[in-house]
């Protein structure tokens, strides 16, 4: 007997920090206590419409009624609250109890209104969790490339630090996606992650679903001691805070664990009292699963007619809800009933209808997209940390920008220093000069009246004093002499710093350049493409030609990793790879297009140097945007290489639709694509003559002939080397 369990993961997280520390007794108490509050706050408007969220939350797990007459209430009065995220969580919670109830089209509608108001609001966390609810939806609706989109979608907008709960809770939901379409490892790598960060926190609810989780994984490798063991400890912790919803739900995986055990009575026990639970609830879901493993545990104790009876409860649940799980299980039971009721007809049909509903269910169109999205966000991830180091960059850039601002402004403020201390000393001098004029007045007033004896002693004092000035007008031409030194010192270090900042930064160009260009030269697109055909040449038993591509695909692989290391390479490894990837495409497009590569007679490709990876994207862009975008049994491209006043020109030239009208064909990503690609080329160009003093290096793309076809020429100095 087949058996399947659906779980209620991500929705726990908005309440567990009101939920999840308490028991039943603890519970019961803030339920009274949150029932005053409600009195004293008997007008509509913020705090009345708290205290009935709280009040719904506390509630939903035991009393879904009485949980939806709250945040009905406060949905009925949202235009006097002030506070739209409260109007956000009552629309979150409604969908939640719809969910409980299997209205899951209502779910959905009270989900957009929650994610609505949270755009508006700006609110990332909430957005995140309706994203991720509105995931759970679509895991029960079983269209689960949907669900993952929106799990995907919800991790990118959490918060790591203070979302750690809502993200550990969407990875669990992640991996009961994986557990669905049979991915067990990287499911219970997700579930084991997830338990031990409720641990830390003490979120008992998440504990119960982390446990309840790894049970399945246990039960679907058949090792069903595991699952019993782990269902249990789940059934116990959820006895502990009387969460009525995970006590039926994990009775209800007992009885399917024991049923498969082949212990009917036990299985019969617990999935009396899992479908008891439920109709409490209201939970047609979950009672879809609890009448299929009653059904099993009948038909184990040979009552087949019970058996049909819940078989047929579970098909009719199923039916309903349009739950292709609960149909194919209850399918699975009916048939297996009727061949032992020995009635093959009725055997054979409900036989027919398992294979239906599972192969909706796991079919390989889905599993593809869930392994695509999973890549593309590990993708998305590495992404976003190589533009935090790009943030980082530019940031030690500036610092050292405004470092350099600020020495010259020190600079600035030591030449006013020395301008000023060279005042003082003139003022100082002329000072001087005063008193020395005055003393000289005094000293000849005392000549006139004093003996040639006098007269001498007086001369020998002037000069004396002649010989003071020469020695302190040495000595200011000295500090102006030094002064002037030590600005011209000061000048030539700041030129040196401009010109090696200026160097760094240009390194840094050319290098982040070339990066685009390898980027560029072989897209993911491209590989999977080859792989692609590759499979199909396997699968069309066609040896040969998938033997080709893939030695061609493989030499080109070597040549590009190769070239992507250097600068400048030698010709022929260069024209080789362009052959080899003109080679690839026009097998790849059953010929649907030629080619033709012509070197002229006066040059040596295996001494010539070039760029790696500068014409590839011309090439491309020639295949994919002029000769296939409208095929003519005549598509040709040309690559040719010339040597003209000791210059090379490289072109590449297609009979296409032409680059005017391309443009007007072509999707919006493609034109992005072909536009970064030619800038790429013009910025690897304009590096090169920054290195080049004569500038001789050029790129031009025009329309060819007759309006037809386009033309893309690029010139390039003429390099050469051993």
């Amino acid at each position: 007997m087949y058996f399947k369990q659906k779980l209620l993961i991500y929705i726990f997280i908005l309440i567990c920090w009101m939920v999840s520390p308490y028991t039943a007794l603890a519970q019961s108490k803030k339920i009274d206590s949150l029932n005053i509050l409600l009195k004293e706050h008997s007008n509509e408007g913020n705090a009345r419409g708290l205290v009935l969220y709280d009040l719904a939350v506390v509630k939903m797990r035991t009393d879904i009624g009485k949980a939806f007459e709250h945040v009905e209430e406060i949905i009925s009065f949202q235009d006097k609250i002030t506070k739209k995220n409260i109007v956000a969580n009552a629309y979150r919670v409604k969908a939640i109890l719809q969910y409980f109830t299997s209205k899951l089209p209502e779910a959905l509608e009270s989900l957009n209104y929650a994610l609505k108001i949270d755009n508006a609001l700006k609110n990332n966390t909430g957005i995140g969790k309706d994203l991720s609810t509105i995931g759970l939806i679509y895991m029960a609706q079983s269209k689960f490339p949907e669900a993952l989109r929106s799990y995907l979608a919800a991790l990118a907008k959490f918060d790591p630090k203070k979302d750690e709960l809502d993200i550990a809770a969407t990875n669990s939901n992640i991996g009961t996606v994986y557990n669905e379409m049979g991915n067990l490892t990287q499911a219970m790598d997700n579930y084991q992650k997830s338990y031990i960060i409720h641990k830390k926190h003490r979120n008992y609810i998440n504990q119960v679903n982390s446990l309840t989780n790894i049970a399945t994984v246990h039960f679907k490798k058949n090792d069903l001691n595991e699952a019993i063991k782990y269902s249990k400890l789940s059934l116990k912790l959820a006895d502990s805070i009387a969460d009525l919803g995970a006590i039926a739900r994990e009775s209800g995986n007992l009885s399917g664990y024991y049923a498969n055990q082949m212990k009917p009575g036990l299985s019969l026990t617990y999935g009396l009292k899992a479908i008891e639970l439920n109709k409490k609830l209201n939970n047609e879901r979950s009672l879809g699963f609890n009448y299929i493993n009653v059904s099993s545990a009948h038909y184990k104790n040979g009552n087949y007619q019970q058996a049909k009876l819940y078989g047929l409860n579970a098909l009719n649940i199923g039916e309903k809800l349009n739950i292709n799980e609960i149909k194919r299980d209850a399918s699975l039971a009916l048939s297996e009933v009727y061949e032992s009721l020995k009635n093959p007809d009725s055997s054979l049909f409900y036989h027919k209808q398992f294979f239906k509903f599972a192969d909706s269910i796991g079919s390989n169109k889905k599993k593809t997209e869930i392994t695509r999205m999973g890549i593309q966000y590990e993708f998305d991830k590495k992404e976003l940390s190589y533009q935090q180091k790009q943030l980082l960059v530019d940031e030690q850039l500036k610092q050292q920008k405004l470092q350099l601002a600020l020495n010259h402004a020190e600079l600035q403020k030591g030449l006013q220093f020395r301008d000023l201390q060279a005042i003082q000393l003139q003022n100082e001098k002329l000072r001087s000069d005063e008193k020395e004029k005055q003393l000289l007045i005094a000293r000849n007033n005392e000549k006139l009246q004093a003996s040639r004896v006098n007269e001498l002693s007086q001369q020998q004092k002037l000069n004396k004093l002649e010989l003071k000035q020469l020695w302190l007008y040495g000595a200011l031409a000295l500090v102006i002499l030094m002064s002037v030194l030590i600005y011209l010192l000061n000048l030539y270090r700041i030129r040196r710093l401009k010109f090696k900042n200026e160097l760094q930064e240009h390194q840094y160009q050319l290098s982040e350049s070339e990066l685009r260009a390898i980027r560029s030269q072989m897209n993911p697109h491209f590989i999977f493409n080859v792989l692609n055909s590759i499979e199909a040449y396997v699968m069309d038993n066609e040896k040969r030609k998938a033997s080709r591509l893939i030695q061609k695909f493989a030499a080109l692989s070597r040549l590009i990793l190769e070239n992507s290391t250097k600068s400048l390479v030698s010709g022929d490894k260069e024209w080789k790879a362009l052959m080899l990837y003109t080679e690839l495409e026009a097998m790849r497009y059953d010929g649907a297009f030629t080619y033709t590569f012509l070197v002229a007679d006066d040059i040596q490709l295996k001494t010539l140097k070039l760029p790696p990876m500068l014409i590839q994207p011309l090439i491309e862009n020639a295949i994919l945007h002029g000769l296939i975008t409208d095929p003519k049994a005549d598509a040709h491209l040309a690559v040719t290489i010339n040597k003209e006043d000791g210059k090379i020109y490289i072109t590449v030239e297609d009979n296409g639709v032409g680059i005017e009208h391309s443009a007007n064909k072509i999707t919006i990503g493609s034109v992005k694509e072909m536009s970064l690609g030619l800038t790429s080329i013009q910025e690897r160009v304009d590096m090169i003559n920054k290195q080049q003093s004569r500038r001789q290096a050029s790129f031009a793309i025009k329309t060819g002939v007759n309006n037809r076809g386009t033309i893309a020429i690029i010139c390039l100095p003429f390099l050469t080397g051993v």
